[in-house]
């Protein structure tokens, strides 16, 4: 009994030893920030992508489909990351100015039931705001961005920024149907 007990001990002291990896008190990774507001919850965003566009927006939320009839609502999850620089211009006299640089990345759930598949958003943007000392130092910026994979009818995500020189702030988001466009039918449905 007792050399039962002595390779039931050394079986577990073995097996602690060999899971102390992941022992609960070892100090938690900041690799789970990476998949912060990813469209899919196991992909991976390059370490150059954050360390170029270092701020982060979340997006998520219900946004009205405009797409179908009847109160049709879609599923938004993703994120924006951005990356605002001081420049100085080259007009005379030179203005200084705040280049704001977007990376959008989002994955959108409509409310058409017989297509399954996710719509997407992976688009960059850039734009430049004059700034002037006696004007406001909080301005506004509104971007558009195809979605893509859409069903019904082509699709914009409108995302409407408050940008002051140090960060960018989600205002609203909407998903805006392309007019003078038509969808190519499917065939099969």
């Amino acid at each position: 009994m007792k050399t039962l007990f002595a390779c039931l001990v050394a079986f577990l002291f073995a097996f602690i030893i060999g899971c102390q990896e992941s022992f609960i008190t070892d100090p938690v990774s900041n690799d789970t920030e990476l998949n912060l507001g990813t469209a899919e919850p196991n992909n991976f965003i390059d370490k150059d992508l954050i360390s170029y566009y270092p701020g982060a927006i979340k997006l998520s939320g219900m946004l009205y489909d405009p797409s179908h009839f009847f109160n049709s609502f879609a599923e938004i999850k993703g994120i924006v990351r951005y990356r605002l620089d001081q420049i100085n211009t080259d007009k005379r006299p030179p203005r200084p100015a705040i280049k704001v640089q977007l990376y959008v990345n989002a994955a959108i759930r409509g409310g058409h039931t017989g297509h399954n598949s996710s719509w997407t958003v992976n688009k960059t943007a850039e734009d430049v705001i004059y700034t002037s000392p006696a004007n406001q130092s909080v301005y506004f910026l509104e971007k558009s961005f195809r979605v893509s994979n859409t069903c019904c009818a082509p699709l914009n995500l409108v995302l409407k920024f408050q940008v002051d020189e140090k960060v960018v702030t989600l205002v609203s988001m909407e998903l805006k149907k392309i007019s003078g466009l038509l969808p190519i039918p499917d065939p099969e449905m």
